[in-house]
């Protein structure tokens, strides 16, 4: 239940107290936080590498064309060394393969590709880099990066949530009732860092 209090300033103008923070709202928006990490991580070292290109930002038609590949090219995937891309619009061949071969976050997880056109049908083919220590060690490095990212969210979130506590005491709220709420946030953090633990050591093994 919110706790509703009100002061007033010396100039006898009412001004609305801060109220203790909802749990709900904190669990919404770490839910959220974590879904974000999951799906930063979820396409890297993955077997089913579509998932990588489907929203690659490619520039087909020149500066602020930007758009993604699937809206562009049926992409197709072959094993797990090849993928092909069947444009809808042949005249962007050369740029949509500038695009990938140039797309930081392909280059960062799959290495540097040198994607074939053909012209004639409007295809590119893309030969797919063999998983190997190199590679494996900078798809590590990538998800342990983006955890440390959630870590550091999930503190934002504690702090803001924290420091509404201390506010609503301070404008009025008693301090049994304020400390009930801090301690039922701590539980929600704590919760929500396992669970992003689970899902970076999960995800660790997928690659090893």
């Amino acid at each position: 239940m919110k706790s509703h209090h009100r002061f007033f300033s010396d100039d006898s103008s009412e001004v609305p107290a801060v109220e203790l923070p909802e749990i709900d709202d904190l669990k919404l928006e770490l839910e959220m936080t974590l879904d974000t990490f999951k799906t930063t991580i979820s396409p890297l070292g993955s077997s089913n590498v579509i998932s990588q290109f489907e929203n690659l930002t490619v520039i087909p038609y020149g500066p602020g064309s930007n758009c993604s590949l699937s809206s562009v090219a049926q992409i197709t995937q072959k094993g797990t060394s090849e993928i092909t891309l069947n444009l809808f619009d042949s005249s962007t061949l050369q740029d949509v393969s500038k695009s990938i071969q140039t797309n930081k976050t392909i280059t960062e997880t799959l290495g540097s590709l040198n994607p074939s056109c053909n012209d004639a049908s409007g295809e590119i083919t893309i030969k797919l880099p063999a998983q190997n220590s190199e590679r494996k060690s900078k798809l590590l490095s990538l998800i342990k990066s983006s955890h440390q990212k959630y870590v550091k969210s999930v503190r934002e979130h504690r702090k803001v949530f924290m420091d509404q506590c201390k506010k609503s005491v301070k404008d009025g709220t008693s301090k049994d009732e304020g400390k009930r709420r801090e301690k039922e946030g701590e539980g929600v953090v704590k919760e929500s860092q396992k669970l992003g633990d689970k899902v970076l050591e999960e995800k660790i093994v997928e690659i090893d």
